[in-house]
């Protein structure tokens, strides 16, 4: 969108534009706003410019439109010079809080039936040019996608993984690899034992965006795994129950790990929302839910509140059920989507790990 036309006034810059609305930016926020290569660098993009150590001299000497560059350019009285471009100014026309990311509302399901576009990819094709977008806007838009016809290995998983980004660390490491047998397994994940529907890391501050899982050897019966969008389960809270949603957008949930050398804790909602009540994660972990305890009234409408979405979550028709096969790589929005996992009687090794979300949503912004 370009401008048709500037107005100045005492309290900031009217700005019309080609589709007849208007905006005003005041002066001191255009200074702070400038993009020339003195107040913004132009290989960092971090500001220079110091707006607050000395009182800035916010007289405009002169200001011009710039077509050709598509920028507005302010000379102030201490001889300094600005510039926006109109990108900058559109992006920025209307006032608003920011807000963190939000979930794709837009393509929610109830049921794996509800899932228009089948969110798949082959492993030649992900490792293609342009692949990756691909892969991610199946994350982004229905939460997960699986990869199919993967060499049945740990280094091609790996190599998967790192066309997202790095892999990040945890208390598990990072990229790994494990079976079902071990001796003092850590965690349920590590055994043939059924896991409930979970998102992983309540019990640290910042839970993993998203997780990878990659079944290499498989000699067993059973082991299923479910999907959940918990994002449609929010939404039918919200519709439904609306004083058991607000109970989980404002309870403080605590979950905990314990081992030898190590007491993990952290508190947060079930679902947690932004200034507009748009949901940006959705956190919940039974297994994990570490003691505490509310004023009696309230406690009793928290259990009510969590009941209606445990059973939500264990309803069989809201899951996604598939068997992770060897060749067939599964990666997932850990902040939308619960997982979960039939019991297994024999063998199976699986390797994989997690990413961080902003690294998630830095590549989604990028490609």
């Amino acid at each position: 969108m370009l401008i048709k036309s500037i107005e100045s006034l005492d309290k900031g810059l009217n700005v019309f534009w080609s589709d007849d609305s208007l905006s005003c930016y005041p002066w001191f926020w255009l200074r702070d706003h400038s993009e020339s290569k003195e107040d913004l660098h132009p290989d960092t993009k971090q500001r220079q410019i110091d707006s607050f150590s000395e009182p800035l001299n916010n007289t405009v000497k002169d200001i011009w439109l710039d077509v050709s560059s598509e920028s507005i350019f302010i000379k102030w009285s201490d001889q300094s010079e600005s510039s926006l471009s109109f990108k900058l100014l559109q992006t920025m026309s209307v006032p608003s809080l920011p807000q963190s990311y939000i979930l794709n509302l837009t393509n929610v399901w109830n049921s794996s039936n509800e899932i228009k576009e089948f969110p798949e990819i082959t492993y030649q094709e992900l490792m293609s040019d342009g692949g990756i977008k691909t892969w991610l806007n199946h994350i982004q838009r229905v939460g997960f996608a699986l990869v199919t016809e993967t060499p049945e290995t740990p280094e091609a998983t790996k190599e998967l993984m790192e066309r997202m980004a790095y892999i990040r660390n945890s208390i598990f490491g990072g990229f790994s690899v494990w079976d079902n047998k071990l001796e003092n397994p850590d965690d349920t994940a590590f055994t043939s034992l059924a896991i409930e529907p979970h998102t992983d890391g309540t019990y640290v501050h910042d839970a993993p965006g998203l997780q990878t899982l990659h079944c290499i050897k498989r000699d067993s019966v059973g082991g299923e795994n479910q999907l959940i969008d918990g994002l449609a389960i929010a939404e039918k809270m919200r519709q439904d129950y609306p004083d058991a949603f607000n109970i989980l957008c404002n309870v403080n949930i605590p979950g905990r790990y314990i081992k030898p050398n190590t007491y993990l804790e952290a508190h947060r909602p079930l679902f947690r929302v932004n200034d507009n009540s748009e949901v940006i994660q959705v956190s919940f972990n039974n297994h994990d839910r570490a003691p505490f305890r509310l004023e009696n009234e309230l406690m009793v409408k928290f259990y009510d509140a969590y009941k209606i979405f445990h059973n939500l979550a264990n309803d069989s028709s809201r899951q996604f059920e598939f068997m992770l096969d060897p060749g067939k790589v599964l990666t997932f929005d850990n902040w939308r989507l619960l997982h979960a996992r039939s019991s297994l009687t024999g063998y199976r090794q699986l390797c994989g790990g997690y990413h961080n979300r902003e690294d998630f949503e830095s590549k989604l912004r990028s490609i």
